[in-house]
């Protein structure tokens, strides 16, 4: 008995190595972005300053026999037992409806940027949208829906209740409207439409609009574009038969549940639907619009889940992520690049934001636009060098700068003009 219980503890200590030299039993790979530890090459130094070992550690450990399994197995028993997911960009709400946690801080307005600053950027926006005006390109913003806003019955109990008014969705909507910004807010297009809808807006494992939602606000999108640029685009119209999977889901509508690696798939909504979109050919009296668009994710499912940008824009048109990357709207070969703001808008018909709220404070675009149109002049240049010296004066803002610097490896030098011009441009500067 005793060497029976031997062999058999010996034998599961040894199966991960067997595993790993002969692969005898076929794994799986784990959803998500991770990226395996290349071999470390082998050096005396290397060796010696212990900068060899760790990263040959963490090679084997990715290569250790039935790695996939136990992870699924670790990974499972925590959602199981305690709804607790092990990755850090995932939240378990009620219902095991998944959320991500930026997602719930920006519907708690723990990113919000205050009265003064949601002020300067909205009427920074209103001069942007004017000066596209003048030079006969139009503009929209489009709020894309929050799933923490849209269904916060649903939110962990953990979870505390938002103040009225203290984020930057609400805030920035509403002085969006009191400055009299082209707004389209599919945010509260989606909250009205939630009791009424036949099928999920979102998805119970995903973050993004659903393939359904994104069919419902492709309708008003792309009218309200054609309202404002004066355009006639190509028609679509959705084809029976309405597809209607049972348990089932596609594409980014698992995003958020495909990473959870669990042994027992995931439980989507009992019924998803997914439209047909078919369009038609373009007509002589049709345009397709040279289109720039800015803006986050929510952006893809118009692209990738249905080829509205593609189709109804022109060939030539891009879409500028919020790393200041331009790409085509689809694989097209052609590597994105970085944004050149006056190439950008060469010959554009149309600026289309589009992103939802809890990248609403990433503000860069707008200001480049407004730095194309209204230049720094020589006196502003000289007032802001002139801030930088005060600062440097000020102890409490100098030392917080080079600490800042240190942080994050930025150059000091650059923290303290972007702080300068930061000051000036919401205190002295006149558009």
């Amino acid at each position: 008995m005793k060497r029976t219980l031997f062999a058999f503890l010996f034998l599961l200590l040894a199966l991960p190595s067997i595993q790993a030299k002969f692969h005898l039993l076929k794994e799986e790979q784990l959803a998500g972005a991770y990226i395996q530890a290349e071999h470390p090459d082998f050096s005396l130094d290397a060796l010696l300053d212990g900068s060899y070992q760790p990263k040959l550690e963490q090679y084997l450990e990715d290569r250790i026999g039935l790695r996939t399994w136990l992870i699924s197995l670790r990974n499972q028993l925590s959602f199981s037992l305690w709804r607790v997911a092990r990755s850090t960009d995932l939240v378990i709400g009620r219902n095991d409806v998944l959320f991500q946690p930026r997602v719930i801080d920006a519907y708690l307005g723990a990113e919000y940027l205050g009265d003064d600053e949601v002020r300067h950027r909205i009427r920074r926006l209103r001069i942007v949208q004017d000066d596209l005006t003048q030079r006969g390109i139009g503009f929209l913003f489009v709020m894309a829906p929050n799933k923490a806003r849209f269904q916060p019955e649903d939110l962990p109990f953990t979870v505390a209740r938002p103040v009225a008014g203290r984020s930057n969705y609400e805030a920035m909507v509403q002085e969006m409207k009191t400055q009299d910004i082209n707004l389209l807010d599919c945010s509260a297009f989606f909250v009205a439409a939630k009791d009424t809808s036949r099928y999920p807006l979102f998805p119970k494992g995903g973050t993004h609009w659903s393939g359904y939602g994104i069919t419902l606000a492709a309708d008003t999108i792309f009218r309200r574009i054609e309202q404002i640029g004066n355009f006639n685009l190509r028609d679509f119209h959705r084809q029976p038969p309405l597809e209607v999977l049972q348990g089932g889901v596609k594409m980014t509508d698992s995003d958020l549940s495909d990473p959870l690696n669990l042994i027992i798939p995931y439980t989507p909504y009992p019924r998803m639907a997914y439209p047909q979109i078919v369009f038609d050919s373009l007509r002589a009296d049709q345009q397709q619009p040279n289109l720039l668009l800015y803006g986050d994710s929510f952006n893809w499912g118009l692209m990738h889940f249905y080829p509205y940008f593609q189709t109804l824009f022109s060939p030539v048109s891009r879409f500028r992520s919020l790393n200041g990357v331009i790409s085509p709207y689809t694989e097209s070969g052609e590597p994105p690049v970085p944004m050149d703001i006056s190439q950008q808008m060469a010959e554009r018909n149309f600026v289309l934001i589009l992103k939802t709220e809890h990248n609403l404070m990433y503000g860069e675009f707008i200001d480049q636009l407004y730095e194309l149109y209204h230049p720094l002049t020589e006196a502003d240049n000289v007032r802001v060098k002139a801030l930088e010296q005060e600062l440097l004066r000020s102890p409490g803002v100098n030392d917080s700068l080079w600490a800042q610097a240190y942080r994050n490896n930025v150059p000091f030098e650059d923290l303290l003009h972007n702080k300068a011009r930061g000051l000036y441009d919401r205190t002295e500067r006149k558009p």
